[in-house]
């Protein structure tokens, strides 16, 4: 069953109607779903679907003869590229044609990225003439950003669309575990991080313990050997990345302590983050309205977090196969910490996209600070600004099993008279298990309370 990106189909849909030249590029992480989406596009369409391979170029190009062959109905060979791609043109003259180019940096690593030029080539000339609808996507975000995206390539302006896929949020995750409930929802988002391959692997019909021990705390899962393998794909130093990532797992957020703890100079260390950052592993994270100086480094692709969290610390018993004896003490007590900063974002994302706001949003973040009048670092979970005035909304987030207490807004008040700068303040809590009564007296249109439920149960 295909889920999710509805935007992404109906774009795509609305550029095979219109029936002239288009050129969508198409790119995102490892399993975020690329090739499932431009195939369930593909379905029932003209098409010819070239998987490009980490092989020579002549076994890329008899391929594709390959694929070309099965439009005509009958065998043909290439002698080049340029041939072939001309002979896609003519077949696309009169009559719509879709073609795509899966995985496009496996053959342009084989040839120096000269199929760039190529298509460069078949775009200005041939290819506005016809009614080709080309596609290229690729999951080396490097490459596909630096080689394909960047201005010293030829492709560079030439799409007519670009697409990042992004992972799916919390809400669309939470379809591929339908008879969960809202919690373990949750719980399996934080897990995976919305990448669909990861959620395809997980079975509603077994707990999440059962799916985490079969699927993730098993030396002979996929998932147990996703870390490596992806950064194997994207980095040839992977152990100084493991290092970085290791460090800042472990709390070191500050250059001069990851620098520390991962054993690398500080002066180099930022191009490693840099890399980490582009490929969505790691981020920056500021103070919302403050200067990068006051960032801090964090783990943001969810299932690097995990891993990190729940996997790198209980190596040796994963691989000793110990792992399903040592759950209840290693993972189930560590879950409402692990959850806390997962339940942070799945809040903001429902204030970004699903709940009915008082103001059109500006911006959404968190902030942080010393107070000198409290005598201690505050923080605020989540900041929303009006995009028309000087309103905030001011977000707390408990992942707990207690109840959020009227304290709780207290707290919130005074913390936003610390942060200042703004006129009117909006109170919403987020609460795993609840609220007191004393604190459900007091919502009004300035107080609003949620629990798991209210942000899963979107209507």
């Amino acid at each position: 069953m295909f889920i999710g990106r509805d935007e992404e189909i109906k774009r795509l849909e609305r550029m095979w109607n219109s029936d002239r030249f288009e050129f969508a590029i198409i790119y995102g992480r490892r399993r975020v779903g690329k090739t499932t989406l431009i195939t369930n596009f593909a379905e029932g369409r003209r098409c010819i679907f070239f998987a490009c391979q980490k092989a020579s170029l002549e076994d890329n190009l008899s391929e594709l003869s390959a694929q070309i062959s099965q439009m005509l109905g009958y065998s043909v060979s290439f002698r080049s590229f340029t041939e072939a791609l001309r002979a896609i043109t003519g077949l696309a003259e009169k009559e719509r044609l879709l073609l795509v180019m899966d995985e496009f940096p496996y053959l342009a690593r084989q040839d120096g990225n000269a199929i760039s030029s190529i298509l460069q080539n078949l775009i200005d000339h041939e290819g506005k003439e016809s009614r080709l609808f080309l596609i290229i996507s690729g999951s080396s975000m490097s490459f596909m950003e630096d080689e394909v995206l960047g201005k010293e390539s030829p492709l560079y302006g030439r799409a007519t669309a670009i697409f990042r896929l992004l992972p799916f949020d919390y809400l669309i995750s939470g379809r591929f575990v339908p008879s969960y409930s809202n919690e373990d929802k949750a719980l399996v988002y934080g897990i995976t991080g919305g990448i669909p391959r990861y959620l395809e692997l997980f079975d509603d019909t077994l707990s999440v313990k059962e799916n985490l021990l079969y699927q993730l705390f098993d030396r002979n899962s996929v998932l147990f050997n996703e870390r490596e393998s992806y950064l194997k794909e994207e980095f040839t130093e992977v152990s100084t990345y493991n290092s970085i990532l290791t460090a800042i797992a472990s709390g070191c957020t500050k250059l001069s302590e990851i620098s520390s703890r991962a054993g690398i100079q500080v002066g180099v260390l930022p191009k490693y983050l840099a890399k980490l950052k582009e490929v969505g592993i790691v981020d920056k994270i500021i103070p919302l309205g403050e200067s990068s100086r006051k960032g801090v480094w964090q783990i943001s692709d969810l299932f690097f977090r995990f891993y990190s969290f729940f996997v790198a610390r209980n190596m040796s018993t994963i691989v000793s196969g110990r792992m399903g004896n040592a759950y209840d003490s290693l993972v189930t007590p560590l879950i409402n910490d692990y959850m806390g900063k997962v339940f942070e974002r799945i809040a903001m994302q429902y204030i970004e996209r699903y709940a009915e706001l008082p103001f059109p949003l500006s911006d959404v973040g968190t902030w942080w600070g010393g107070s000198r009048r409290l005598k201690k670092e505050i923080e605020i979970d989540i900041v929303a600004t009006s995009a028309i005035g000087d309103d905030a909304l001011i977000g707390s987030v408990k992942y707990r099993e207690k109840k959020t207490r009227k304290v709780e807004l207290d707290l919130m008040r005074s913390y936003a008279a610390e942060m200042g700068g703004f006129g009117r303040y909006r109170y919403w809590f987020f609460s795993k298990s609840g609220f007191d009564d004393d604190l459900k007296q007091l919502e009004d249109d300035d107080v609003r309370l949620f629990s798991i439920d209210d942000i899963y149960d979107i209507r």
